[in-house]
């Protein structure tokens, strides 16, 4: 059984590579377009990672983050951001996330992240 990820993501293109690039290296995609989404989903489904955008309108990828705290059980969840500025990162840690990818992104890159993340603790840097 291939795992299941959420990709939480506001811009449709970028959803969209991320739903297909993922889908097509064998994993189970449900791709969502906020955070709000993101909790309503996580609330009623079991993932095995999210990959979650920072910037998105409403509630932001640090917000859902610290809403996933209430969840009984917290999948890994990987930050997405085209701004890897220091003290998002710092707070994206504190907060458990378990690794960050830089945009922009191969899908190949993608895909050994989510990988990577799967199989254990993630590297904080990657292009």
């Amino acid at each position: 059984m291939s795992a299941h990820v959420m990709v939480v993501e506001d811009d449709e293109s970028v959803r969209e590579m991320m739903h297909i690039a993922l889908s097509q290296a064998g994993f189970q995609v449900s791709a969502v377009a906020s955070g709000e989404a993101a909790m309503d989903l996580l609330g009623r489904c079991r993932f095995q990672l999210v990959l979650l955008d920072v910037h998105m309108p409403r509630m932001n990828g640090l917000e859902v983050l610290q809403a996933m705290e209430r969840l009984k059980t917290k999948p890994p969840v990987v930050m997405v951001s085209a701004n890897a500025e220091g003290e998002t990162v710092r707070q994206a840690v504190s907060l458990g996330c378990s690794g960050y990818l830089a945009k922009p992104f191969l899908p190949k890159d993608l895909v050994e992240r989510t990988r990577w993340a799967l199989a254990g603790p993630v590297p904080m840097t990657m292009h």
